[in-house]
């Protein structure tokens, strides 16, 4: 059964937000004006695990296993009919002078073809029903996100889920992305582009429909 493990979701990002909590503006006053960053109060999310286990998720991936499941057995019927359709022109072939013979094979290739494009085009439209409705689970759960790292005094949220790690929020005072920058610049003021080095890797994603084998 399929389950949405390999999609990509909003949670490999890094979403900065200004929580503004008094415990970083109390730290700028005691500095005297000088920067210093505020202690970090973390908070830890499962971020797909969360959108994956919410009604709205479960939702979403019983109702596209459904449909991959009606189209799966569609295909399955079509396919059936296509490989009967073959079955009859190879016994015309002894019947049939050979260039009405070709013309007809060259129409069923052609009917062949052109399911398969179908078969992908509905793929693609399962790809993309199912990503755009996870991102709004996803863009749902980043403002459940930022009100529960405010309540709870957090000023850091960070995506803990296996093989992740990505900082959802953080307060603007521990952002040192400006500073950060202008180091860089110094140390590697320029980068000479090269030809890429090709790493094919293969990525899972949406269920895929099998193409029928008729040739």
């Amino acid at each position: 059964m399929f389950k949405i493990y390999g999609l990509r979701i909003i949670s490999t990002l890094v979403l900065v937000a200004a929580l503004a909590l008094p415990l970083t503006i109390a730290h700028a006053q005691k500095s005297g004006g000088k920067r210093v960053l505020p202690p970090p109060v973390v908070a830890m999310i499962d971020f797909k695990r969360a959108v994956e286990d919410s009604n709205a998720g479960r939702s979403i991936i019983r109702q596209i296993n459904e449909r991959h499941a009606r189209t799966q057995k569609e295909i399955a019927n079509d396919t059936a009919t296509l490989e009967t359709t073959k079955q009859e022109l190879e016994r015309q072939r002894a019947l049939l002078a050979p260039e009405v013979f070709k013309k007809k094979w060259r129409e069923f290739q052609f009917n062949v073809q052109q399911y398969r494009k179908s078969i992908q085009g509905e793929q693609r439209r399962l790809d993309t029903m199912l990503g755009q409705s996870i991102l709004k689970v996803e863009a749902k759960l980043v403002v459940v996100l930022r009100e529960l790292a405010t309540e709870l005094g957090a000023n850091i949220v960070i995506d803990a889920g296996p093989g992740r790690g990505s900082v959802l929020f953080s307060d603007s005072q521990l952002v040192i992305t400006q500073e950060a920058t202008e180091r860089l610049n110094k140390v590697l003021p320029d980068v000479k582009v090269q030809e890429p080095v090709e790493d094919p890797k293969a990525a899972p994603g949406a269920p895929r429909l099998q193409v029928p084998k008729v040739q």
